[in-house]
């Protein structure tokens, strides 16, 4: 029996979450932000009014704790995704040409097309809060295609940091890099991290201390594994 492109579309995304990948959202290349659109226009696509950027992402702790993280494999988690999005577009796409554009070499604009998905609001520590996931949650794997595809993205959310009076995380960011009327100071941020006996080299203090969706905060390997690897990327960037 022949299976409807919606009935494919489905299956696909359903074996994505069955993977931990349990957030997904289709985007209209033509309701982009300009500079949005102008990062795609890199990769080596034949762009159009039609065509879609598919995102897949993860909330919570189900990814981590389906994968065996080896520390001898460069980019465990970027390596999975992949696999896992290309076998997606495989199925569901295949015929109709597709791209994948993260995990990969080019920048894009993620956070501008997590707000388009209706992903996140702003909250002071330059991440995207998720109203069902709060910080706990990634960007994992773009695409491109020109299949036809339904657009499915989330209605806009409300920003939780305005119903948060005491705003642990400011009060806890040791670094001092975050305020309630400015973006997050990177630089200073960057200094207490790399700086001797920093608390924040394997984890981040201000975002542990947020108390939206605390039930789906990371485990403390998890956040040691991630913070460890940025910590590198700073020390490369810094010196």
């Amino acid at each position: 029996m022949t299976i409807s492109p919606h009935e494919q579309l489905r299956q696909g995304i359903k074996t994505l979450y069955a993977k931990g990948l349990n957030l997904f959202a289709i985007l209209e290349y033509s309701s982009l932000p300009t500079s949005a659109q102008s990062c795609l226009a890199d990769f080596d696509f034949p762009l159009n009014a039609s065509t879609r950027i598919v995102l897949i992402g993860h909330g919570g702790k189900t990814l981590w704790e389906m994968l065996q993280i080896d520390a001898t494999t460069p980019d465990p988690i970027d390596q999975y995704s992949r696999v896992a999005a290309i076998a997606f577009a495989k199925e569901t796409l295949g015929k109709n040409g597709y791209h994948l554009i993260y995990p990969g070499d080019k920048p894009i604009a993620l956070q501008q097309l997590g707000t388009v998905a209706g992903w996140h609001a702003p909250s002071p520590l330059g991440l995207g809060i998720n109203p069902h996931w709060g910080l706990w949650y990634a960007y994992r794997a773009a695409l491109l295609t020109n299949a036809t595809l339904p657009v499915m993205i989330e209605p806009s959310p409300q920003r939780p940091c305005d119903r948060c009076l005491e705003k642990p995380c400011l009060s806890n960011c040791p670094a001092g890099a975050l305020s309630k009327v400015h973006q997050i100071d990177m630089d200073q941020c960057a200094t207490y991290r790399l700086s001797d006996n920093s608390s924040c080299s394997d984890r981040c203090l201000a975002r542990m201390s947020c108390a939206v969706s605390n039930e789906h905060r990371y485990t403390l390997e998890q956040i040691q594994y991630h913070y460890r690897l940025s910590l590198e990327t700073l020390r490369h960037y810094f010196g």
